[in-house]
């Protein structure tokens, strides 16, 4: 490689889902994303949301298939109070894979919950 770094990082993440207004629903109203953009550039729609500096491809799945953890096997989101976070989840009636926030070494917190087409996420607290 020359001097010009060839990947300049994450572009964005996809994530299938089953129920597209569902979906932006959940990731905008509940988790704080905000719409860059909404298109159907085929046979499938597409939606581009961006929470910071981070931004996501929600990917339209047509046969309304369920999907196990993949080789990405969740999208982690930063939180200041992940205790205030996952009340927050609990009042929107998310599904929870933890009961409570489980402490980690040196003070930090993670939480693992699930987005409307069963996707894997989690609030990390560090």
């Amino acid at each position: 490689m020359s001097e010009k770094k060839l990947f300049q990082g994450i572009a964005h993440i996809g994530i299938k889902a089953i129920d597209m207004d569902r979906a932006a629903a959940f990731y905008s109203e509940v988790l704080g994303f905000e719409l860059i953009e909404r298109i159907k550039p085929g046979d499938v729609e597409l939606i581009f949301l961006k929470c910071g500096e981070t931004v996501i491809e929600l990917i339209e799945v047509n046969d309304q298939r369920k999907f196990g953890d993949g080789v990405v096997n969740h999208l982690a989101l930063g939180v200041k109070d992940i205790f205030q976070a996952v009340a927050w989840l609990k009042d929107h009636h998310v599904e929870c894979i933890d009961e409570e926030p489980r402490e980690m070494e040196g003070g930090r917190y993670n939480f693992f919950f699930r987005g409307p087409s069963g996707e894997k996420l989690e609030l990390f607290q560090g």
